[in-house]
């Protein structure tokens, strides 16, 4: 490994979504200590203090919003290095009342969003740039749950979830083939069910650990590798991949 690894994020420009959450929170402090220069959005506040976090809030389905915040960016540095979609919204009721509301709002955030990125990006990018494009997916993306683990059946990923999660790759695919030529790179990583105690009954824990070779769930460490490598200069020939990580999920 070149010695400039990690000494190229000084400054690098880096825009994530869906910051305020447990996979963005995690993310934005990521890059903060590797020197890079973060823009965040989120609905709720985040609470992260930094001269180099540039935070605004507002709903990521604003799609004139993200364009012009995006297009501030390009204004003042002519480049963003790294862009995250990371903003998601699950909905944990019975699929049977399901509401066509609860359905619109999911794609909207899950999928038109991250496309309306991509397409700002794509539309101010000077290809004789890098940027890298890292979409957040899900395990929920390439396998259904285990219903199994869930005490019933008003407390488990939904369908769309999942359903929108499977476009996020697919459409990684799509970008990466599209857009290479314009030097923007776009890969994907889906991770497991990640641990967070605040929300999670310790039988889930339980249940969900049982069905992972590695016997835990999801550390926000376990991603950093991941995103070390998506949005390094190092690997500019990987293009158009979804890495799981999930211990072995997947597998059984």
């Amino acid at each position: 490994m070149k010695i400039e690894f990690l000494k190229q994020y000084k400054n690098k420009i880096v825009f994530i979504t869906g910051v305020s959450g447990q996979i963005g929170n995690f993310t934005v402090k990521f890059f903060l200590k590797l020197g890079c220069i973060v823009y965040g959005i989120d609905i709720k506040k985040s609470k992260i203090k930094s001269n180099k976090f540039i935070f605004k809030q507002f709903d990521i389905s604003d799609t004139l919003k993200v364009q012009n915040f995006i297009n501030d960016i390009y204004n003042k540095y002519k480049r963003i290095d790294v862009v995250i979609n990371n903003a998601a919204l699950s909905y944990k009721t019975n699929f049977k009342n399901r509401t066509n509301k609860e359905l619109r709002e999911t794609i909207e955030v899950n999928l038109l969003s991250p496309i309306n990125v991509i397409k700002t990006i794509a539309k101010k990018h000077n290809s004789k740039l890098i940027c890298k494009i890292i979409n957040i997916g899900s395990i929920y993306g390439v396998r259904s749950p285990d219903f199994n683990i869930y005490d019933n059946y008003n407390n488990m990923n939904s369908e769309i979830y999942g359903g929108s999660k499977a476009a996020i790759i697919q459409i990684t695919k799509y970008f990466a083939a599209l857009l290479a030529r314009k030097n923007i790179i776009v890969n994907c990583i889906s991770p497991g069910g990640l641990k967070n105690k605040n929300v999670q009954k310790n039988k889930f824990i339980s249940n969900y650990s049982k069905k992972v070779p590695l016997g835990r769930m999801c550390k926000e460490d376990d991603l950093k590798m991941a995103l070390l490598y998506f949005s390094n200069k190092e690997t500019n020939y990987t293009t158009g991949q979804n890495l799981i990580i999930d211990g072995g999920f997947t597998l059984c």
